[in-house]
């Protein structure tokens, strides 16, 4: 009986999967929640009808937490799909996550402080779950 390969096991699968889990997670949550659901990061009452124009309104806060929760979620599934959980996997989700910010589409109208927010928004996110999971790995 042959033996499967074990690509699907290796780090650097699981960090490109990882990755396209991240970005997808993104789009979707993206498209799918409406803006009004954070509005309590705003503090602002509800709105009926809001108006959108493109290119003028920063919504960095919302984003910030798409991406934390993105990312948090590719990370969770390199974690499951990897064969050990090791350093390398670790250090390459939060690699992964940074270089990623290189190539986003940083909010308009954000303060430099706001902006660091948001940039290091998907690094926490991928670093909190493989924490997670060194813990857990330290108590087993």
């Amino acid at each position: 009986m042959s033996v499967s390969p074990q690509f699907t096991r290796s780090t650097w699968f699981a960090t490109v999967l990882a990755l396209l889990v991240a970005l997808g997670t993104q789009v979707l949550i993206g498209s799918l929640l409406p803006l009004f659901a954070f509005e309590w990061l705003y503090e602002m009452p509800p709105m009926n009808h809001p108006v959108l124009i493109a290119g003028e309104t920063s919504f960095w806060r919302v984003d910030a937490l798409i991406r934390a929760m993105s990312f948090a979620m590719g990370a969770f599934i390199a974690h499951l799909l990897a064969k050990s959980h090791s350093w390398q996997l670790f250090a390459s989700l939060v690699a992964i996550s940074i270089a990623d910010t290189f190539f986003e589409q940083f909010p308009m109208q954000a303060t430099p402080w706001q902006l660091g927010i948001w940039a290091s928004a998907a690094p926490v996110g991928a670093l909190l779950v493989g924490v997670l999971f060194q813990t857990r790995k330290a108590n087993t």
